[in-house]
């Protein structure tokens, strides 16, 4: 787990009935951004999101926000362009190479108040066995399959995975 992770402040976690609204609204965002395109072969939200333990930080708050973000990955084709709204983020650097480390964030996603964050892997990381196996470990938690072990919901999947 990086640095970073490790110094959030306390969290207010959300109700329920709450995370599933905004989890709903953030999916539904995130359809309407990214699809239809060919090039996308397969969505999928992790995090507090999924876990229901999404909610407010404790002030200063946590990476320039007082609330969670909502953590999607998506599988693309090695020639996707990444949309230029969404700015690189620093932090998101789960695999030891630098360039395997897709991750993006924008700023006030859903309501004005709520992130993303978007992690991007590519067809040629997705089909490295050894990048598989580093991706299911804790600290980096990437649910390669749906047979992982951490808990994601499919957003959006091509009938091929």
């Amino acid at each position: 787990m990086g640095e970073h992770l490790k110094k959030r402040p306390k969290k207010k976690i959300f109700q329920k009935e709450k995370i599933d609204f905004l989890r709903n609204k953030a999916i539904d965002k995130i359809k309407v951004k990214f699809l239809p395109d060919e090039k996308i072969i397969k969505i999928i939200l992790i995090g507090s999101s999924v876990k229901n333990t999404f909610g407010e930080y404790e002030k200063p708050g946590f990476r320039g926000s007082l609330f969670s973000d909502f953590d999607f990955i998506i599988f693309v084709e090695d020639n996707y362009g990444i949309p230029k709204w969404l700015d690189k983020e620093p932090d998101g650097k789960p695999f030891p190479n630098d360039k395997l480390n897709l991750a993006y964030r924008s700023k006030n996603f859903l309501e004005n108040m709520y992130d993303v964050e978007v992690f991007f892997v590519r067809r040629k990381t997705m089909e490295n066995p050894e990048i598989e196996n580093l991706a299911e470990m804790p600290g980096c938690e990437i649910p390669f399959s749906e047979k992982s072990k951490w808990k994601q919901i499919v957003v959006y999947s091509k009938n091929e995975y």
